[in-house]
């Protein structure tokens, strides 16, 4: 039979750690969560993330790393999932708008892609690779024109950024404009796009 005082000070301790564990915040699991992901403890991350969660269903840096660290594991459905609450929690945080149109063009869905990036683009006017993934969804919707305005705001933010190179060309050449399509993919050639040769064989060797 364990003695009285002794009973006391061990349900005094088993109290203390009690009370260590349910101080712990939401903040404490997303370092927690980050911590496990840098040590390639993927599963230990998702569930620490989603204790973050649970212990303050609003916490939006909670979501936005979990809709991130999907991402990053190209499981974009869970990645929209949680960029869609960062938004419901907080219309403000354009940032997500960004990386939700990223993910929602990796699952072809490109109409909401363009919903997202106009709503981006429209505050944030001066990012290149905003203007490159609008091109490159509208582009994929067969609207050419409109795909070769924003390839043009991206080079004119970017002149180094050669996906918007190849984009242009690929939608003048689908709009007929072989001259301003091999001048764009000889442009992409020399900075380094590898695949430019088949573009200009197949366009610019007439």
């Amino acid at each position: 039979m364990i003695p009285f005082k002794r009973l006391f000070l061990l349900l005094a301790i088993t109290a203390v750690m009690q009370g260590v564990a349910l101080a712990k915040s939401a903040q404490d699991y997303v370092s927690s969560a980050q911590q496990k992901s840098l040590n390639g403890d993927n599963q230990g991350a998702i569930s620490d993330y989603k204790k973050a969660i649970e212990l303050s269903p609003d916490y939006v840096p909670a979501y936005y790393n979990l809709a991130f660290f999907y991402q990053e594991l190209s499981e974009y459905k869970k990645a929209v999932y949680n960029y869609s609450k960062v938004l419901e929690l907080d219309p403000n945080m354009y940032v997500a708008y960004y990386a939700r149109a990223i993910c929602e063009i990796k699952l072809l869905d490109f109409r909401s892609a363009l919903d997202d990036l106009n709503i981006y683009i429209e505050h944030n006017p001066n990012s290149p690779f905003s203007y490159e993934y609008r091109a490159y969804a509208k582009r994929a919707l067969g609207e050419y024109e409109g795909s070769i305005a924003d390839y043009n705001k991206s080079i004119e933010l970017n002149p180094e950024n050669i996906p918007s190179y190849v984009g242009r060309a690929i939608a003048e050449f689908k709009l007929g404009q072989i001259e301003a399509g091999c001048r764009d993919m000889k442009t992409a050639s020399d900075k380094g796009y590898i695949l430019a040769p088949e573009y200009l064989k197949k366009y610019c060797s007439k």
